[in-house]
């Protein structure tokens, strides 16, 4: 199409889109049509919306918290899919993700690539609810809404004469335009949605639910649910996606012109399951690593590796195996933190961890282990006065070498959540102290704890 009368489209939008509503007015004797819209203005083409969407998809999965519960991203992936197939114009690749975020919200980025907020699953009293979600998103995508944003941020930048500039080649210059409005991880262009955007997805939406099964007043009961609460603590669904005025009236309008079965699909035991599965997490803060400023400090790291490796003090004062995913960070010749990459950071001229191992050998002025022990857990306690004993000192064996444990559990000061961290004591030859202490969060102490039981099995000391 010739760029120029592009550019005359994006002059008459306005009108274009009051004539695509025309149909929802329904003058007397006339018979209400389904609502139906098509693309705006778009300097991109749906392939290079794909590209654009990957890439920035790329970005959000190496920062964000992917919720790592197969059971539930596998439920929304298949809810979504049933719902895509409804969705009218170019057929996208559609890709669900699950975040593990307790905010409720959900995005979507141009080419089909959607994120749902553990938060937002929560918050859904039924499936048709969630189904009201998800498929408000597929309409952003179907409907192009993210790149027609783009379009018109770099149209209002470099002015309507760039269109005949854009015209002489067959595509646009993705590197261009992206640059021109920030660059690619520009995402806020794609994700802050105008109010004439969200009347179109609440109504595009409303049509793919009903011809899925689904009865579109489910997604209109999820709006009137967040509004409710939107005084108290607006939720960042409201403020990512801006209420057009009147939105559960105009969804509950156009009802008798869509096909809403007598039936619709409402509470399913998969989504009762999967609700099960996040109950509490949408009131606590270990759905997403959050600081005790507010900063978001990390995401939950790769699981431990099933593949272990041999690391051994430098001084030759103990030898263990962990798994090779874990980093070594060398304090000195014989103090080393393990931890997996994404669990440890700096702060405050400190480095701090979530989950992995302290491991060392120091000297402690005690006559005896026990007394030792005592000591070398109250210096923990004091530098973490959060934390708390939950089991006290038991002797334990490292081989044939005697020993203590002792569990302590607190709110971490890098996340906000509840840790669990194992005290383990015994001596060296040399006579010095040699402590281990295990650490992860409670929520995901299961996963790590035949690691760490793993991790003691194979201790060697000097």
């Amino acid at each position: 199409m010739n760029r120029k009368i592009a550019g005359i489209a994006l002059i008459i939008s306005t009108i274009v889109f009051q004539l695509a509503c025309g149909s929802l007015i329904r003058r007397e004797g006339e018979t209400k049509t389904a609502p139906h819209f098509k693309p705006g203005f778009n300097l991109f083409s749906p392939e290079q919306d794909v590209e654009i969407g990957r890439d920035s998809a790329q970005k959000i999965s190496k920062k964000a918290p992917l919720l790592r519960d197969e059971a539930t991203v596998a439920y929304v992936r298949q809810l979504g899919a049933r719902l895509a197939a409804k969705a009218s114009g170019y057929k996208f690749p559609y890709k669900f993700e699950v975040l593990a975020i307790k905010e409720i919200n959900a995005f979507a980025l141009p080419g089909g690539f959607i994120y749902i907020n553990a938060g937002a699953i929560a918050a859904a009293k039924n499936e048709g609810e969630l189904a009201g979600v998800i498929a408000h998103e597929i309409s952003h995508v179907a409907l192009r809404h993210g790149t027609n944003q783009a379009s018109k941020a770099y149209i209002a930048q470099a002015g309507l004469d760039i269109l005949s500039a854009l015209g002489g080649g067959d595509s646009t210059d993705i590197g261009q335009i992206m640059g021109a409005i920030g660059g690619m991880g520009a995402n806020v262009v794609f994700l802050k949605m105008s109010r004439t955007a969200e009347t179109e997805s609440d109504l595009e939406g409303a049509r793919i639910m009903a011809e899925a099964g689904y009865d579109p007043r489910d997604m209109a009961n999820f709006f009137k649910t967040l509004e409710a609460d939107e005084r108290k603590n607006p939720p960042e669904f409201l403020s990512d996606h801006p209420n057009p005025g009147n939105r559960v009236e105009a969804i509950k309008e156009v009802l008798p012109a869509l096909s809403v079965s007598a039936k619709p699909i409402r509470e399913t035991e998969e989504f009762n399951r999967v609700k099960s599965r996040l109950a509490g997490l949408s009131s606590s803060k270990t759905m997403a690593r959050v600081a005790s400023d507010g900063s978001r400090v990390s995401s939950r790291p790769d699981l431990p590796s099933e593949t272990f490796a041999e690391y051994a003090a430098k001084d030759g004062s103990f030898s263990i195996e962990r798994p090779d995913n874990w980093d070594a960070l060398e304090a000195d010749s014989s103090n080393v933190i393990l931890a997996p990459r994404g669990a440890y950071g700096r702060m405050n001229d400190s480095v701090m961890v979530t989950h992995g191992i302290f491991i060392g050998a120091i000297y402690v002025n005690a006559d005896t282990l026990e007394e030792a022990n005592r000591m070398f857990v109250e210096q923990q306690l004091k530098a973490n006065p959060d934390f708390r004993v939950t089991r006290l000192s038991q002797p334990v064996k490292f081989g044939d070498r005697e020993g203590f444990a002792t569990i302590v559990s607190g709110s971490s000061t890098v996340t906000g959540v509840t840790e669990i961290d194992t005290i383990y004591t015994a001596v060296t030859n040399d006579g010095r102290l040699f402590y281990l202490v295990t650490i992860a969060p409670e929520d995901e102490f299961s996963a790590y704890k035949p690691v760490f039981e793993r991790i003691i099995a194979a201790i060697r000391l000097s």
